[in-house]
């Protein structure tokens, strides 16, 4: 998501110039947030898409459609909180699914959009349950179901405090 304002918070003042050095910036890597979830991130996203192309699917379109599976139907607005996108991010992720028909939005309200899958939506869902459950059960092999558990739990724990500091 792009920054549309400057940020609030003004830089610490530094006494003298950072130091820098190629183990300045390593460390940097090896401890930065933002950098190592995303490195991580992409590696068990193209775990699953690569399990999942038989599909035709992706596995971000397949949260998607698990998500309106889960609810029903959602409002593009609160589908994007539930899922921490921005609107404009979810409506062009949303895209390809509504071409290929497997989503269906409605008007809601005066700019809003209803969402819901349809049946071939629900059937190329139930058909890509099985590549799934092979990479989910890949990926639980490879970290171990125990350490996936107490992991994606901190997970959780950081989205809530990063979500709120945000506010």
């Amino acid at each position: 998501m792009k920054r549309t304002t400057a940020p609030t918070d003004t830089p610490p003042e530094a006494a003298s110039a950072p130091p820098t050095s190629p183990e300045l910036w390593s460390a940097i890597l090896r401890t930065c947030g933002s950098f190592n979830l995303r490195k991580a991130t992409r590696v068990v996203t193209q775990l699953y898409d690569d399990i999942l192309q038989p599909t035709g699917l992706r596995s971000t379109q397949v949260v998607l459609l698990v998500a309106l599976a889960a609810e029903g139907e959602m409002s593009v607005s609160y589908m994007a909180r539930q899922l921490l996108m921005s609107p404009s991010t979810l409506s062009r992720t949303l895209l390809p699914l509504a071409r290929a028909g497997l989503i269906n939005s409605t008007a809601h309200g005066q700019r809003g959009k209803l969402v819901r899958l349809t049946a071939a939506g629900e059937r190329a869902l139930h058909q890509a349950m099985p590549y799934w459950q092979k990479a989910q059960d890949k990926f639980l092999g490879q970290v171990g179901a125990a350490a996936w558990t107490e992991l994606n739990e901190k997970l959780a724990g950081i989205v809530a405090a990063t979500q709120h500091s945000r506010l």
